[in-house]
Protein backbone atom coordinates (compact mmCIF):
# COMPACT_ATOMS: atom_id res chain seq x y z
CA UNK A 1 0.00 0.00 0.00
CA UNK A 2 1.83 3.52 -0.70
CA UNK A 3 1.79 6.43 1.46
CA UNK A 4 -1.43 8.30 -0.18
CA UNK A 5 -3.59 4.76 0.33
CA UNK A 6 -1.81 4.59 4.34
CA UNK A 7 -2.80 8.05 4.74
CA UNK A 8 -6.56 8.19 3.38
CA UNK A 9 -7.25 4.91 5.50
CA UNK A 10 -6.08 6.87 8.85
CA UNK A 11 -7.91 10.00 7.64
CA UNK A 12 -10.82 7.85 7.27
CA UNK A 13 -10.67 6.25 10.29
CA UNK A 14 -10.02 9.85 12.77
CA UNK A 15 -13.36 10.85 10.94
CA UNK A 16 -15.30 7.67 11.36
CA UNK A 17 -14.40 7.78 14.97
CA UNK A 18 -14.85 11.87 15.77
CA UNK A 19 -17.27 13.09 13.10
CA UNK A 20 -19.57 10.38 12.40
CA UNK A 21 -22.75 9.43 14.10
CA UNK A 22 -24.55 6.11 14.80
CA UNK A 23 -27.64 5.59 12.04
CA UNK A 24 -29.59 2.22 11.30
CA UNK A 25 -30.03 0.75 7.95
CA UNK A 26 -32.11 -1.18 6.94
CA UNK A 27 -32.82 -3.65 3.87
CA UNK A 28 -36.52 -5.27 4.37
CA UNK A 29 -36.34 -6.74 7.73
CA UNK A 30 -32.84 -6.59 7.93
CA UNK A 31 -31.40 -4.08 9.86
CA UNK A 32 -27.58 -3.20 11.19
CA UNK A 33 -25.99 -0.31 13.16
CA UNK A 34 -23.32 1.75 11.65
CA UNK A 35 -21.11 5.12 11.61
CA UNK A 36 -21.99 7.73 8.83
CA UNK A 37 -21.62 11.17 8.49
CA UNK A 38 -23.99 13.24 7.64
CA UNK A 39 -23.58 15.58 4.29
CA UNK A 40 -26.04 17.48 1.53
CA UNK A 41 -25.41 16.95 -2.15
CA UNK A 42 -26.77 19.17 -4.92
CA UNK A 43 -27.27 17.74 -8.16
CA UNK A 44 -29.09 19.51 -11.57
CA UNK A 45 -30.76 18.29 -14.30
CA UNK A 46 -33.25 19.10 -16.66
CA UNK A 47 -37.38 18.36 -16.70
CA UNK A 48 -39.47 17.65 -19.80
CA UNK A 49 -39.79 21.08 -20.58
CA UNK A 50 -35.76 21.87 -20.88
CA UNK A 51 -36.16 24.07 -17.38
CA UNK A 52 -33.38 23.51 -15.03
CA UNK A 53 -33.83 22.07 -12.03
CA UNK A 54 -31.93 21.25 -9.16
CA UNK A 55 -31.90 19.22 -6.27
CA UNK A 56 -30.25 19.37 -2.20
CA UNK A 57 -30.39 15.72 -1.12
CA UNK A 58 -28.72 14.36 2.32
CA UNK A 59 -25.82 11.88 1.67
CA UNK A 60 -24.14 9.69 3.97
CA UNK A 61 -20.31 8.36 4.07
CA UNK A 62 -20.28 5.07 5.09
CA UNK A 63 -17.52 2.86 5.08
CA UNK A 64 -18.17 -0.20 2.46
CA UNK A 65 -16.75 -2.72 4.85
CA UNK A 66 -19.18 -2.01 7.52
CA UNK A 67 -22.24 -2.61 5.04
CA UNK A 68 -22.76 -6.22 6.20
CA UNK A 69 -26.39 -7.84 5.87
CA UNK A 70 -26.97 -11.52 6.66
CA UNK A 71 -23.24 -11.84 7.24
CA UNK A 72 -22.48 -10.46 3.46
CA UNK A 73 -21.31 -6.72 2.81
CA UNK A 74 -23.39 -5.05 0.29
CA UNK A 75 -23.81 -2.10 -1.91
CA UNK A 76 -26.79 0.14 -1.35
CA UNK A 77 -29.55 0.03 -3.24
CA UNK A 78 -33.05 1.60 -3.97
CA UNK A 79 -35.17 1.67 -1.46
CA UNK A 80 -32.82 0.86 1.41
CA UNK A 81 -33.64 3.13 4.47
CA UNK A 82 -31.17 4.76 7.01
CA UNK A 83 -32.39 6.10 10.21
CA UNK A 84 -30.98 8.94 12.30
CA UNK A 85 -32.54 10.16 15.73
CA UNK A 86 -36.05 8.82 14.38
CA UNK A 87 -35.72 10.89 11.04
CA UNK A 88 -36.18 8.50 8.43
CA UNK A 89 -33.95 8.84 5.15
CA UNK A 90 -35.35 6.53 1.53
CA UNK A 91 -31.95 5.91 -0.58
CA UNK A 92 -32.64 7.47 -3.90
CA UNK A 93 -30.76 7.69 -6.81
CA UNK A 94 -28.39 11.34 -6.94
CA UNK A 95 -29.91 12.20 -10.99
CA UNK A 96 -32.14 9.89 -13.17
CA UNK A 97 -30.07 6.62 -14.13
CA UNK A 98 -27.79 7.14 -11.88
CA UNK A 99 -26.87 4.34 -9.08
CA UNK A 100 -27.40 5.58 -5.71
CA UNK A 101 -24.14 5.48 -4.09
CA UNK A 102 -20.83 6.38 -5.32
CA UNK A 103 -17.26 5.81 -3.89
CA UNK A 104 -15.74 8.53 -1.94
CA UNK A 105 -11.75 8.76 -2.19
CA UNK A 106 -8.72 7.32 -3.93
CA UNK A 107 -9.20 3.63 -2.46
CA UNK A 108 -13.19 3.52 -2.26
CA UNK A 109 -13.07 2.52 0.93
CA UNK A 110 -15.79 5.18 1.76
CA UNK A 111 -19.01 5.30 -0.42
CA UNK A 112 -21.57 8.32 -0.46
CA UNK A 113 -24.64 6.94 -0.04
CA UNK A 114 -27.79 9.22 -1.61
CA UNK A 115 -30.81 10.14 0.43
CA UNK A 116 -34.50 11.83 0.65
CA UNK A 117 -35.82 12.48 3.86
CA UNK A 118 -39.31 10.46 4.30
CA UNK A 119 -41.79 12.65 5.18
Amino acid sequence: MDLLANAENWLAGVHKASVSQTVTYQRGSETITVKATAGQSESASFDRGGMPVSYVGQHWLIEAADLVLGGVTVKPILGDLITHNGTVYRIVAESSGDRPWRTSGANGTVIRVFTKQVR
